[in-house]
């Protein structure tokens, strides 16, 4: 990789990594490791990300929101593409020494995983690494970098920062940053407190799982519903109302522009996002 990121380019201006960035790495890694067979064009399905040190820090943050991010980036492109995956998108990052402030790797891979293969599929490969470079000044067509996708494409794909938050039913929203969980409950040493009798000290608890967030009942005394719907445990999405002893409130997940801090919430129940409830 060291022989890959020395040359002219080394001497060019450069800014830090952008989620957006990777995620466009990522998808001509896809285009250019695509296979052909008889009936199918299989694709990449296991992407290695390489940054700098420094790059590597700025994203530590929120590594693994990018990380389910990006699988659902190389889930959306694959599908535009009409490509075949022969597992889900897997997406890991690694740092490299020989990698420079604003220079980013992707190693894109083809691997049927530890089931049967498909028959017809081609074997595994050992996936080949290219190098992105964010020049100030790149003309868009130039291999050397990545241009910028613009917001409204981000925003299609969920690379735009996103801002996660449970909105009370009086329109308090609760910020659900970093990697969590977010336990919820009557007691002060809750992350989200609720002033309620009918909610237990320790009610309930909001998890960042590898694929979305979660909802799990801490074995309160007068449960928790689901747009509902009682339940234990439970993945849950943008728009969905959830219950806690008979306060509501709304999960929201929104996507926002870098360094955007947190946006009014919709009024409680205004929520374009939401789901059909479940029937249980």
């Amino acid at each position: 990789m060291e022989s890959l990121v020395e040359g002219m380019f080394g001497r060019a201006f450069r800014r830090q990594v952008h989620p957006v960035e990777i995620a466009k790495g990522l998808a001509k890694q896809m285009d250019e490791g695509s296979m052909v067979s008889v009936s199918r064009t299989y694709a990449p399905n296991d992407f290695t990300v390489h940054l700098s040190q420094a790059d590597a820090e700025s994203i530590q943050a929120y590594q693994s929101s990018l990380r389910d991010e990006l699988i659902q980036y190389a889930t959306t492109h694959a599908q535009s593409k009409n490509y075949h995956l022969m597992t889900p998108p897997r997406v890991r990052f690694t740092t490299e020494d020989t990698l420079r402030f604003g220079e980013f790797g992707v190693t894109a891979k083809l691997t049927g995983g530890d089931g049967p293969r498909e028959r017809g599929a081609p074997q595994d490969t050992s996936g080949q690494t290219r190098i992105f470079r964010t020049d100030e000044g790149a003309d868009e067509g130039e291999d050397q970098g990545t241009a910028m996708i613009s917001s409204d494409e981000a925003r299609k794909h969920g690379l735009a920062r996103e801002i996660v938050e449970l909105v009370m039913e009086g329109g308090e929203a609760h910020p659900l940053e970093g990697r969590g969980p977010w336990s919820v409950g009557r007691s002060e040493e809750n992350d989200i407190t609720i002033s309620d009798p009918n909610v237990s000290r320790r009610h309930a608890r909001l998890i960042r799982s590898e694929n979305g967030f979660v909802v799990e009942d801490l074995g309160s005394t007068n449960g928790t519903l689901l747009d509902g719907a009682p339940i234990d445990r439970e993945r849950i999405e943008s728009g969905d109302e959830l219950t806690f002893g008979g306060v509501n409130a709304r999960f929201v997940r929104r996507r926002g522009e870098e360094g955007e801090g947190s946006p009014d919430p919709d009024s409680f129940g205004n929520v374009t996002a939401r789901r059909t409830p479940r029937g249980r």
